[in-house]
């Protein structure tokens, strides 16, 4: 209740809420199993990762927001609410090479990083269409 009087002050003083202010919950988007649609960029991206074998070299895929989004926690011990986060990790079905260099809807499902994520939040890949 707080949050909406302060806001209309400051809508009513002409102000904006700044790019840089954290999501609020219920613009938030949820983990999986609930399915999401996001829409940004999808990049190709090089890193490396630490192993058994020692430090091997990866490519991997990232959706690129073009504004930030929050994360609600959701019911596995690992779901953690994620305030603003402006690109995710796909993962991939085998074999799938999703579209890149053009802005796209892709459809999906969130999980949190465990060990192997290169952001905090992945997104699990199920499909991808051009978007307006």
């Amino acid at each position: 209740m707080l949050f909406r009087i302060l806001l209309l002050a400051g809508v009513a003083a002409g102000t904006a809420i700044p790019a840089w202010a954290p999501a609020w919950a219920h613009d938030c988007q949820p983990y999986q199993p609930e399915p999401v649609i996001l829409t940004g960029e999808i990049t190709l991206q090089h890193g490396t990762r630490s192993g058994a074998k020692g430090v091997t070299k990866e490519d991997y895929y990232v959706l690129t927001l073009p504004q930030m989004i929050c994360v609600a926690g959701g019911t596995a011990e690992t779901d953690e609410d994620v305030e603003s986060i402006d690109a995710l990790q796909l993962k991939l079905p085998q074999g799938v090479k999703p579209p890149l260099g053009r802005r796209v809807a892709v459809t999906g499902t969130l999980f949190h990083r465990l060990a192997d994520g290169h952001t905090d939040v992945l997104l699990t890949y199920d499909s991808a269409k051009p978007a307006p």
